[in-house]
């Protein structure tokens, strides 16, 4: 097997001349020197130059003259294939940081809730994959491992409330929400008309609810809903990590659920249902996409952001 010489100068990374390998690759397939400075637009001095220094780093000649013209060496052949195997690599590597949205079979990792994809993700996917056809998403719901998943890299960004975030952490805000008490259009508190949300929610904790139980918390978003206007907790026979339960159990029954209000605006378009609005400015909430540092320059996951908060109404 060839063994190469020891190199006459020890190679320093941090000021090695990347132009060296662009024309040593030129070198190795044109097999000349002048040619390969050609190629390059390189002037003669130059290319002698440069030739110069890639026979002290190697401590081989790379290229001689024989009978027949200029041939490479055993070293010099040995390199071809590593040469372009690197530059290769070094291409692909800022062809990933530029990121040609058209082409990329890139898979996006988002947490969220069931809620955040109704009004978020879901309304979107038909003009996402217009512009991105090989794009795909990958949902993960809310658990108490969701931020170390965001800091290790396995998540790219969630969806996520208004909650404080540690300084890692950047945000955009998609849309502000409120909360709204749906029920069937025939329940008794439908038909009461127009009523102040003390009043309402006072109402409704004598009928039996549904709750969100999100898995990164033990607490209720509908206890958390009553204890902010001072109320006694609610009538809660029912707790599951998913919004679309409460729907199920509304239409099958007289049980209410207190959810985001554009949620339930949502539901309101393919089911019949009635929507009481939480009228209670203090209850409003910010809607955000969260991501960790380590993704913040990220030029794919930068589009994936801006596409959402340009298509989402604030």
């Amino acid at each position: 097997m060839l063994s190469m010489h020891k190199s006459n100068v020890d190679v320093d990374l941090d000021t090695f001349d990347i132009g060296l390998l662009k024309f040593l690759q030129a070198l190795l397939d044109t097999r000349g020197i002048t040619r390969a400075g050609e190629l390059l637009a390189m002037t003669q001095p130059a290319a002698s130059r440069a030739m110069t220094r890639l026979r002290q780093h190697f401590g081989d000649p790379l290229l001689v003259r024989t009978s027949r013209g200029y041939v490479l060496t055993p070293v010099a052949e040995l390199l071809r294939p590593s040469v372009h195997a690197c530059l290769d690599s070094m291409h692909a590597l800022f062809d990933v940081a530029a990121f040609d949205i058209a082409d990329t079979a890139r898979t996006f990792r988002i947490a969220s809730t069931d809620y955040g994809l109704s009004v978020v993700l879901q309304p979107q996917l038909a003009s996402l994959r217009q512009i991105a056809p090989f794009v795909a998403w990958q949902t993960d719901p809310w658990s108490d491992d969701t931020m170390a998943k965001l800091e290790r890299g396995e998540l790219d960004c969630a969806l996520y409330s208004d909650e404080p975030l540690s300084p890692d952490f950047h945000y955009r805000t998609l849309f502000t929400d409120g909360y709204a008490l749906v029920c069937q259009p025939n329940h008794p508190l439908a038909s009461l008309g127009k009523m102040d949300s003390k009043s309402l929610l006072e109402d409704a904790a004598h009928y039996p609810q549904w709750a969100p139980r999100y898995l990164s918390s033990r607490r209720y978003m509908t206890d958390n809903v009553y204890e902010r206007l001072g109320l006694k907790s609610s009538n809660i026979v029912l707790a599951t990590p998913s919004f679309h339960t409460a729907l199920e159990c509304i239409l099958q029954s007289d049980w209410l659920a207190v959810v985001p209000e554009r949620l339930a605006r949502i539901w309101a378009k393919t089911f019949v249902i009635a929507v009481l609005p939480i009228q209670e400015k203090n209850l409003r909430f910010e809607y955000r996409l969260i991501w960790h540092e380590r993704a913040h320059r990220d030029k794919g996951l930068q589009w994936f952001k801006e596409q959402l908060v340009r298509n989402t109404v604030s």
